[in-house]
């Protein structure tokens, strides 16, 4: 995880925190917290009650922060250590910024759900955001005509687009002027 994301994954856990009420006062959460606005709400709160009875103690925010990385990946996985693939999955709980407001802030948005429920359809769509951030669309459109033939870029495959997106990042000049 470099150093952007770090500060998006905390300010993406700030902002569901504050959605949900989740906030301790004298070492007990506040009785207000939302806990049962959706099924992802139940199943985070679900792991975290299991996190925290394995230290025999009530639910801690570090219960519920890890209880949403089982609850995306099946497995409790240290933020610092998540692939850009785990991390683009937790910003469908937690909101990216742009176009998804996290399951856990609207769990009634319909973008939310369909990418939680298709991880390929979520995947190729983070590539495809991440092509057009980091070159132009005429630049784009060279390289896969050469390439594959085709201007219609978007419609390639996602390991197609993971190589487009290696080779753009390979070669081309940012769109912002700063390198890499």
């Amino acid at each position: 995880m470099n150093a952007g994301q770090n500060s998006k994954y905390w300010r993406r856990w700030t902002a569901v925190c504050r959605k949900n009420n989740w906030r301790w006062v004298g070492g007990r959460l506040v009785a207000d917290a939302i806990m049962e606005a959706s099924d992802h709400h139940q199943a985070v709160w679900r792991l975290a009650m299991a996190l925290a009875d394995k230290d025999c103690r009530a639910v801690v925010a570090n219960d519920l922060r890890h209880a949403c990385h089982v609850y995306a990946f099946g497995r409790d996985v240290s933020h610092g250590d998540l692939t850009n693939s785990q991390f683009d999955r937790l910003l469908i709980l937690l909101g990216n910024e742009r176009d998804i407001p996290g399951l856990l802030i609207d769990p009634d948005h319909v973008a939310a759900q369909v990418a939680w429920d298709n991880p390929a359809i979520a995947r190729k769509n983070s590539l495809i955001r991440s092509i057009k951030d980091a070159a132009s669309e005429e630049y784009i459109a060279s390289i896969t005509v050469d390439v594959w033939g085709t201007k219609l870029w978007e419609d390639l495959e996602p390991a197609a687009l993971l190589g487009l997106l290696r080779k753009i990042k390979g070669n081309a000049p940012a769109l912002d002027g700063n390198p890499f």
